[in-house]
């Protein structure tokens, strides 16, 4: 008999038709499945995305992150100011390149870092702010960028979950020295590995294609290691893919925006609900997936949650548990004191949203949580 259970719904669901099946044989038969025109191409349309000189392919954005600030010089004794509510792959970027992270807190409302506490946490050593556009939303790029200029520091822009999201109707990523993106399947562009550096600097582009390569620059006519350098090409299975996912990308975001209004519409008026923070005038939002709070619960109680959720078939994650709290970095940040970053952690839970998620589907995660919150005590 037909199982009468309804059909999951995952946290994120990457797309794909005819045109991305076109691709692959495009380069199946090209028999050029590293370094060529897709490669070329992919890069070039990234950096159009964000009016950048140039982009750099690699195999994630964390080696995104990590091959930016290397090309910047950032690395042993320089610290590097960024926030530890995010993907821990953040802070890895920053360890490997041989830099100290400076953990600093977040706003309440928007996630992203709170300028006020970026300030305060300037000292002589800091060269550099990994700046987090987290889950799709711009951080405040004026008061970050003002803030840097004044102590002349460099700036990335972890955009790697905010491709076309835009600062003032400017896309995110072309702000500050470089800007990384990344193609994991639950990304808006999604290519299944991958990342990519976006710059002005000719200098920071030919470094990050050196680091990418073993240390040498094919592009450049030469095969002579100029340096250290890593095998993390991206190849031109991933960059054929993603080029079909950037051309949809404006129609996908409109897609994950209606998603995101319909969540808003469910679950508004529910004083155990926080939603997130809408857009603004300045900050447009590629949504990545719809991070709730939950009021009055404690942190067992959202796990407690979680797992009812998914034993309904949705799927759903304690997006994101801060990075000083998991455990290959706790004891390097024991003495840290991140009150909002602690108190968001504790209670933000990832709906699904993805560009196909249906109506009834964002109807049948709001009920379902809705009744799930009705069996849980409040602290």
């Amino acid at each position: 008999m037909p199982s009468s259970s309804p059909e999951p719904i995952p946290l994120a669901h990457p797309e794909w038709d005819a045109a991305e099946a076109e691709a692959l044989q495009r380069v199946l038969h090209s028999r050029r499945w590293s370094g060529g025109e897709e490669l070329a191409a992919f890069e070039a349309e990234m950096a159009a995305l964000t009016g950048s000189r140039g982009g750099v392919g690699v195999n994630s954005g964390t080696v995104g992150l990590q091959f930016a600030l290397q090309a910047l010089g950032i690395g042993p004794g320089d610290e590097v100011l960024t926030v530890s509510y995010t993907f821990i792959g953040t802070l890895n970027a920053i360890l490997n390149a041989g830099a100290t992270p400076v953990l600093v807190d977040i706003d309440p409302v928007t996630l992203n870092v709170d300028p006020a506490a970026l300030a305060a946490a300037i000292g002589p050593r800091t060269r550099a702010i990994l700046l987090v556009h987290l889950f799709g939303r711009p951080a405040d790029l004026d008061a970050v960028l003002a803030l840097a200029r004044r102590h002349a520091l460099r700036v990335v822009e972890d955009a790697c979950e905010a491709p076309g999201a835009r600062w003032r109707g400017r896309p995110v990523g072309g702000f500050g020295d470089a800007g990384v993106f990344g193609f994991y399947p639950n990304k808006p562009i999604a290519a299944g590995e991958g990342g990519m550096i976006v710059s002005d600097r000719a200098d920071l582009l030919a470094a990050c294609r050196r680091l990418r390569n073993q240390g040498t620059d094919p592009r450049d006519g030469s095969w002579q290691a100029e340096g250290a350098g890593y095998s993390a090409r991206l190849s031109e299975w991933h960059a054929a893919l993603g080029r079909v996912q950037l051309h949809r990308l404006e129609a996908d975001l409109a897609r994950r925006r209606t998603v995101a209004e319909a969540y808003r519409s469910a679950l508004q008026g529910d004083d155990r609900i926080e939603l997130p923070a809408p857009e603004s005038a300045e900050a447009s939002i590629a949504w990545f997936t719809f991070p709730i709070r939950l009021r009055g619960f404690d942190t067992a109680a959202r796990d407690a949650l979680i797992e009812r959720l998914r034993g309904a078939g949705i799927g759903c994650a304690p997006y994101f548990r801060p990075a000083h709290t998991v455990p290959p970095l706790r004891a390097r940040f024991a003495e840290v004191s991140l009150p909002v970053t602690d108190d968001v952690g504790a209670r933000c839970i990832g709906l699904p949203l993805f560009a196909a998620l249906r109506g009834d589907q964002v109807e049948r995660v709001a009920k379902a949580l809705v009744r799930a919150l009705d069996g849980l005590a409040r602290a």
